[in-house]
């Protein structure tokens, strides 16, 4: 009884707490929020490993899934460049990476493939892809770059892939590809080529390899500007940099292949000229004094035909037709003509020619990396009324 009555006084005034709580007009406490329970983090799942195989370090046999065909895959693809070839409204594509050829049937072009029995794998390589039917691509062409150039490798000793594009060219309807690849070893081959879509195949519409100290071809819209090494006697004793006279020459496109705008040939001899490193300053050097001395005996004995350049022309080849002067300078010119199912151009000069105007007979120069001796034949004729540069 103590006890409770003792806390008589507390718990009244418990009870009187609570119902003044509960009077109307009475502040409400307010309501304690719920603690958010924390976000469960995810149990980290390791990737699936690749099963164990006895060729270890081959490549996964799936592959990129892109441009698939029978012949060759990618492991890798580091670029891509749609374009349509052949205006059928579907873009083909260039596509360039690390990849296997399984295959080379005949009618897909090869660039850079010692045979066709020794098939890259995991090179790097180059192609040109049509779109097939469903998923599919057609390979239309392939190169193979078995020692591509890095940041850090010496480019003596390694293949350059310099160009390989689309390019629309003036007075044509569709791009062509562009490629231009220098090779490696000595001497260092610079290959050109320009290939136009026709028919789902590419066909060549310019084309030539050639040492890089002699020949440079400058790709543009609005045409080729190619130069080239010409030779004479001198160029035996001398080293291939060297050089009697550059022939350029500016490419359009014509009808089917590229064909000769304009012409000239460099250096052009004048008194004032710099021509220490070209034939006319060579020439005069006492090792050629021999040399000199034949062409001056064989000049007191020639007719008169050998003094004009055409008539020199037609009587070195008998079948040539439509032999014309296409560009003539002091002391050089460039003559064209016809041989079956050869437009073709050369260059003559005149070796002993020591001062303007004075009479010399005209003999042949060789342009390097002509298909045959002195001449080159063109893929179409060289167009006419147009002179040099």
């Amino acid at each position: 009884m103590t006890r409770l009555l003792g806390r008589g006084p507390a718990l009244g005034a418990a009870a009187f707490l609570v119902c003044a709580a509960f009077a109307p007009g009475a502040p409400v406490p307010p309501t304690p929020r719920p603690t958010a329970a924390p976000t469960p983090i995810p149990t980290p799942v390791p990737p699936e490993r690749v099963p164990s195989s006895l060729h270890k370090g081959s490549v996964s046999g799936k592959g990129l899934a892109r441009y698939e065909n029978p012949y060759i895959s990618f492991s890798k693809i580091t670029r891509v460049e749609e374009a349509d070839l052949d205006n059928d409204g579907a873009a083909e594509a260039l596509v360039e990476g690390i990849g296997t050829v399984r295959s080379l049937p005949p009618w897909m072009l090869a660039v850079g493939f010692v045979s066709r029995a020794r098939l890259p794998f995991e090179n790097p390589i180059f192609a040109v892809f049509q779109k097939g039917k469903g998923s599919d691509w057609n390979p239309l062409l392939v190169g193979h770059l078995p020692l591509r150039c890095s940041q850090t490798d010496d480019p003596s000793k390694c293949d350059q892939l310099e160009t390989f594009r689309t390019v629309l060219f003036r007075f044509d309807d569709r791009p062509q590809v562009a490629l231009q690849i220098v090779h490696a070893g000595e001497p260092r081959l610079v290959e050109t080529q320009i290939l136009r879509m026709d028919h789902g195949r590419l066909d060549p519409t310019f084309s030539i390899t050639a040492p890089k100290s002699a020949i440079e071809v400058t790709i543009s819209p609005d045409g080729l500007t190619r130069r080239i090494a010409v030779d004479t006697f001198i160029n035996k004793e001398l080293p291939p940099r060297y050089r009697s006279f550059t022939l350029v020459s500016n490419f359009v496109f014509g009808e089917r292949k590229f064909r000769i705008l304009s012409e000239s040939v460099e250096p052009e001899w004048s008194e004032h000229a710099d021509t220490d490193l070209a034939y006319w300053g060579l020439v005069r050097q006492p090792v050629f004094a021999p040399d000199l001395a034949r062409i001056a005996e064989r000049q007191k004995k020639a007719e008169a035909w050998a003094f004009d350049p055409v008539e020199t022309v037609k009587r070195r080849f008998v079948d040539a037709k439509d032999v014309r002067v296409g560009v003539k300078q002091v002391g050089v010119a460039v003559v064209e003509f016809e041989r079956p199912g050869c437009p073709a151009h050369l260059v003559v000069y005149q070796p002993l020619r020591p001062a303007e105007g004075e009479k010399s007979i005209w003999d042949f120069a060789t342009i390097r990396a002509a298909e045959e001796p002195a001449y080159e034949c063109l893929g179409e004729a060289p167009l006419r009324g147009v002179g040099g540069q």
